[in-house]
């Protein structure tokens, strides 16, 4: 249970900074304070779930005596760094999907993009 949670976690900060992108693209909605504020905060608890639940699936791997991934014996200098810096590693994730954002809105801008999408 705990992988999955582990993947989940992982897939949702991977694609939140995306989805939200897409939505503002096609609605103009939320405002950027709000986006940004949207990716950082839920960017950093994704992250740092991904972090807790990784932790959670080595325990139970060693509970069953099974093979270890490499690097599980980590000396928890990771989850203090992603506890106090997840925020600047989901905001520092978000900066080429900007540049995307900003490319579409180019590609609209100059009729590329039908501005009806």
């Amino acid at each position: 249970m705990n992988e999955i949670l582990y993947l989940l976690s992982l897939g949702l900060f991977l694609a939140l900074p995306p989805i939200l992108l897409i939505y503002r693209f096609k609605n103009q909605k939320p405002t950027w304070w709000l986006l940004l504020l949207l990716i950082i905060s839920l960017g950093w608890i994704f992250i740092y779930g991904t972090f807790i639940f990784h932790d959670q699936h080595i325990a139970d791997l060693i509970a069953q005596n099974k093979e270890l991934p490499k690097g599980w014996d980590s000396d928890g200098a990771s989850g203090l760094a992603t506890m106090f810096f997840g925020w600047l590693l989901a905001f520092l994730y978000s900066l080429p999907w900007f540049g995307v954002y900003s490319l579409g809105t180019l590609a609209k801008s100059r009729g590329l993009i039908s501005k009806s999408n």
